[in-house]
């Protein structure tokens, strides 16, 4: 790309426009050129996992004591963070889910959920389908899940740097209304029903998602015919937006940015999108 002046101008042109998926296999990436005096890096996280998995190695950590600030999807140190959650979980305008399915389909329900759940059934009937999903997670995983997130969170901790978020859990909770009601009170009945299948399919997306390959996870991600229709706004859409913050913070202080997986592949990835932008984005681990 150095033959000439005008060439490399030509080609770094074209590489930004058509910046493809990153093709290496990593979860750990480094933002560094464009001017950035200092690199910054982003990894590519999986919310529920056991804990026994989730481990920190000297990589990662000697990365993250490099940076100066963590970035989450959201500030999980908002004191508020847990009441605005249980605001935005309960569906609008007095609706319940009995309303949302047929009787017998809400009896099946109510007893695979209370036999894979340590909850009561009909006081979650008022909490929006989608969200009672999770509460299910421990009996698919076979123990308590925990987040990466977490693990990012207690790191910021120990070294005393802030932790902020890309966005706010009032906009995500925004993001997930655009899936109506109806939509997701069908997701839950499929999920419940099919919980060996829903099983599979997690563990299938736990050895993608083990086996560092980002492009696939996403694939995995958006191929899902739930998700298909919200591919836009569930992903493409927060990623430009993270992009506007990811952009100016590296410019201003190393930085540390920690996401769900599936927003780093794909063409419309983060890293993709980072590249587009002239910066160098290499794969750490």
């Amino acid at each position: 790309m150095k033959l000439s002046i005008s060439l490399t101008i030509i080609l770094f042109s074209l590489t930004t426009i058509i910046a493809q998926a990153p093709k290496e296999k990593a979860l750990l990436w480094k933002i560094s050129g464009n001017g950035l005096k200092h690199p910054s890096y982003l990894y590519g996280t999986i919310h529920l996992m056991c804990a026994d998995q989730i481990k920190i190695d000297s990589t990662i950590k000697q990365c993250f004591n490099s940076t100066k600030q963590l970035f989450l999807e959201v500030d999980m140190n908002d004191p508020l963070l847990m009441v605005k959650t249980m605001q935005h979980s309960l569906m609008k305008d007095n609706e319940s889910l009995e309303q949302l399915v047929s009787k017998s389909d809400y009896d099946s329900m109510k007893t695979i959920f209370e036999n894979n759940s340590s909850m009561p059934f009909g006081l979650m009937g008022k909490v929006k389908p989608i969200m009672l999903m999770s509460a299910v997670f421990p009996s698919i995983l076979g123990c308590s899940p925990e987040a990466w997130e977490t693990a990012f969170q207690n790191l910021a901790k120990e070294k005393n740097i802030p932790l902020k978020g890309l966005e706010t859990i009032d906009f995500q909770m925004r993001v997930l209304d655009t899936i109506p009601t109806k939509k997701q009170a069908l997701m839950l009945k499929e999920f419940l029903y099919h919980l060996d299948s829903t099983k599979k399919g997690f563990n299938d997306l736990l050895t993608i998602y083990k086996s560092k390959d980002i492009n696939e996870l996403h694939e995995m991600t958006v191929k899902d015919p739930d998700f298909s229709n919200y591919e836009a706004v569930m992903l493409d859409n927060r990623n430009k937006n993270w992009l506007q913050i990811i952009s100016k913070e590296i410019k201003q202080k190393s930085s540390f940015f920690a996401v769900g997986a599936a927003h780093l592949g794909g063409e419309s990835g983060e890293i993709s999108l980072l590249k587009k932008q002239g910066f160098i984005v290499t794969a750490v681990e």
